[in-house]
């Protein structure tokens, strides 16, 4: 993989970052980029340690040997992102092999603690929403370990590649975090990349890209920052690997001058993480889970199907709160909604379970037998490995 021609570009109302991206293992060109609003410019620079970091995943996936940056990289940076490629090769079992990365040696200056500052990644979901306000509890404005700024990205996860691409949803959901980061002083940057298009396999991002993305955001940002927080999806018993953002791997993708971290959320269960987001005023209705840009209806920032509404609308029930959010199009979720909803992982049936006895207590037995017997076709899948052959296992077993 070539990197060349990092440079700025102005283009109306947007400032970008971008880098021409040649493979040498097959015909691919594509020009990528980080972009914020104009009048965010300062956030960003083409720093070239941030299209090493949003490229690696790729090369490696592509089949790639080596990647050719057109300039100077940090050398402790570039030796973690290996650490970082070899970590995930081993967690897959892959065939894949780390690249070899060719390009001159810059040591980047350590920041100013003066000025320097606390980013975080913002989705709108309860994880890194729950992170934001934890971080909130815990410093003091003014303090450089409380988050100043939230980057809200478009191209990852919102603005899927592979996906309709809502920009109603996008701009809706701009305009609640926007409300949320001013009253705590945080200033909301919006982000719009294009580095899922060197391999839009959502295999690839999901366990191999998704936080070293985010990384290169980080480091483009890097001149301002000097902590970025990436809000971890499970709680520490949970983890699972091989995973694409696991706090253990994405420590790899920063350097002594600029720490990537959980923001000590992993300490939290989903569930725990919603009760403390359910006595956050307004936070319900900002909230944005949604993986089916498809089916969400216009006004609104989720569908309420998909698996992820609602497991996200289960936890919520269960805390007391789903009728006092407005963030989903129903604020009941009916049997024959949750039969269809799989428990695929571990991390989920630790859901599961602690919503059970909330859902007891108020008396949705209609919904705690469903739960009841989906966790027992889980276990019963695994005591005898039979999650192994799950087309199989769903016909046998009559698992939706």
């Amino acid at each position: 993989m070539l990197i060349r021609n990092i440079q700025e570009m102005h283009e109306g109302n947007q400032y970008r970052v971008q880098a021409d991206v040649t493979l040498e293992s097959r015909p691919l060109q594509e020009t990528i980029f980080i972009s914020v609003p104009a009048k965010q410019a300062g956030w960003i620079r083409p720093d070239p340690n941030a299209f090493m970091v949003g490229t690696a995943m790729a090369a490696m996936w592509n089949g790639e040997t080596r990647m050719e940056i057109d300039g100077g990289v940090d050398p402790q940076l570039k030796s973690r992102l290996t650490i970082a490629m070899r970590l995930l090769k081993r967690w897959h079992q892959s065939p894949l092999q780390p690249v070899k990365i060719v390009a001159p040696a810059a040591v980047h200056p350590l920041p100013d603690p003066s000025k320097a500052s606390t980013a975080l990644f913002l989705s709108g979901g309860v994880d890194s929403l729950s992170a934001l306000y934890w971080n909130a509890t815990q410093y003091p404005m003014g303090d450089p370990r409380r988050v100043s700024v939230a980057f809200f990205v478009h191209g990852l996860d919102v603005g899927d590649p592979n996906k309709p691409n809502r920009l109603d949803v996008w701009n809706l959901g701009i305009e609640k975090l926007s409300v949320l980061c001013q009253e705590l002083g945080v200033e909301l940057v919006t982000v719009k990349v294009n580095l899922r298009n060197l391999a839009m396999s959502w295999r690839l991002y999901g366990g191999w890209q998704h936080a070293s993305l985010l990384a290169a955001i980080a480091h483009a940002a890097s001149s301002r920052i000097y902590r970025c927080i990436i809000a971890p999806d499970y709680s520490v018993e949970h983890i699972p690997h091989p995973h694409g953002s696991h706090p253990w791997l994405n420590s790899y993708f920063g350097a002594d001058f600029l720490e990537i971290i959980a923001g000590d959320m992993e300490q939290f269960s989903r569930v725990e993480k919603v009760r403390f987001l359910s006595t956050q005023p307004g936070v319900l209705n900002a909230l944005r889970v949604c993986w089916d840009s498809a089916a969400i209806p216009e006004g609104h920032l989720n569908c309420g199907r998909c698996l992820k509404c609602v497991r996200t609308m289960l936890a919520f029930m269960a805390c007391g709160q789903l009728a006092q959010t407005t963030a989903f199009p129903s604020n009941d979720i009916s049997p024959q909604l949750l039969k269809a909803i799989p428990i695929k992982t571990y991390a989920e049936l630790e859901l599961y379970r602690e919503v059970l006895a909330p859902l007891e207590a108020m008396g949705r037995q209609d919904l705690t037998a469903i739960i009841k017997h989906k966790v027992w076709l889980f276990r019963a899948e695994h005591k005898l490995r039979l999650n192994y052959l799950r087309p199989i296992v769903k016909k046998i077993l009559g698992r939706n």
